[in-house]
């Protein structure tokens, strides 16, 4: 099977709404697809794998080959007590994560309404309100461009850390095919976060309960993408040692942080801007939330260039008034562009 290249305008499926024009776009939908047309391409050439575009930050022009995974299937498997769900890339996240609500399996409800595809999620190692993608992942099927096969990856193998994984820090070698999740009826609520501390613990609470409570936080303190173009936390929450948590603790009382594994604090990057008075502040067409800092938006004809300076300037001055660098957590293709 032939693999079809075109140019493609991907101003429309990018979150953030960025002018971008690949001149080498390809869509698959099976492995034999895939095989063919990656066994074309030399294994150590750049290769943009597309999702739902969701966490991307696009140039105008890409040069390098963009390819993007159009398979939606969602398979489900018995297993003792267990389901496991084998998805593939091309499956919407939110989607999948209705669907399994909807059959009462627990484990992704905390996940509700993250846009994207479910191949470009173990990338990110996606998370939200305590719950992360890798606890409850069983294994990734991957294309891996090196070996020139398909293999599968256990999450150990996938190495997942916060907002990070063997597939970020190898850009271009893994191509994500299916992810497989094991979930349950019977698995206990994460329910410790913002919100979602008041949800009763008696026995009527659901996935769908604790689904709809997510969604209805996320509605009122983030912007629709559709709506108003942005690419959900534009930046990680920082980690920092616990010495330095407590000198920002006695410079500021109400530094919103949550205690880590290894003497370490997660600070809520979102509190650091919105305290440095950037919340609803616009840099160019970029503007700041004016409901969620963390959030950067495109409120006019933004570009890449448009987003990396506004970027530049938050980074720069949260580190003079914290000492804390923030970083990027979308991925900047096609840029040399730090923090």
């Amino acid at each position: 099977m032939t693999a079809h290249h075109e140019t493609k305008d991907l101003s429309a499926l990018n979150t953030l709404a960025l002018p971008c024009v690949a001149h080498d776009y390809t869509e698959v939908s099976s492995r034999e697809a895939l095989t063919s047309y990656l066994s074309g391409l030399d294994s150590e050439a750049p290769l943009l794998v597309l999702g739902g575009g969701s966490n991307l930050v696009l140039p105008e022009a890409l040069s390098v080959p963009v390819l993007q995974i159009v398979k939606n299937d969602v398979r489900y498997e018995k297993s003792g007590h267990a389901t496991l769900v084998h998805v593939s890339a091309g499956v919407e996240w939110d989607a999948l994560v209705a669907a399994v609500v909807a059959k009462g399996l627990r484990g992704l409800e905390n996940l509700s309404l993250i846009p994207g595809t479910v191949g470009a999620a173990p990338v990110q190692n996606i998370g939200a309100y305590g719950v992360e993608l890798k606890d409850h992942l069983l294994s990734v099927e991957v294309f891996d461009r090196k070996l020139n096969n398909f293999v599968m990856l256990d999450a150990e193998q996938c190495d997942f850390s916060y907002r990070d994984s063997i597939f970020k820090r190898n850009a271009g070698r893994f191509v994500i095919f299916e992810v497989t999740f094991r979930l349950s009826p019977t698995t206990p609520f994460t329910l410790g976060y913002g919100e979602l501390k008041s949800l009763s613990l008696d026995e009527a609470l659901d996935a769908e309960s604790v689904r709809n409570a997510v969604i209805a936080v996320r509605q009122a303190k983030l912007p629709d993408p559709s709506e108003l173009p942005n690419a959900g936390s534009f930046f990680k929450n920082p980690v920092v040692s616990a010495e330095q948590f407590e000198v920002l603790q006695a410079r500021h009382p109400n530094l919103v942080a949550y205690e880590m594994p290894n003497d370490t604090y997660k600070l809520a990057a979102g509190w650091l801007i919105d305290q440095a008075g950037w919340k609803g502040e616009s840099i160019g067409p970029i503007t700041i939330h004016k409901q969620q800092a963390l959030v950067l938006t495109n409120v006019g004809k933004a570009t890449q260039t448009d987003v990396l300076v506004a970027a530049r300037i938050l980074v720069e001055d949260i580190h003079v008034r914290y000492g804390v660098v923030l970083e990027i957590e979308p991925v900047v293709v096609g840029s040399n562009e730090t923090t």
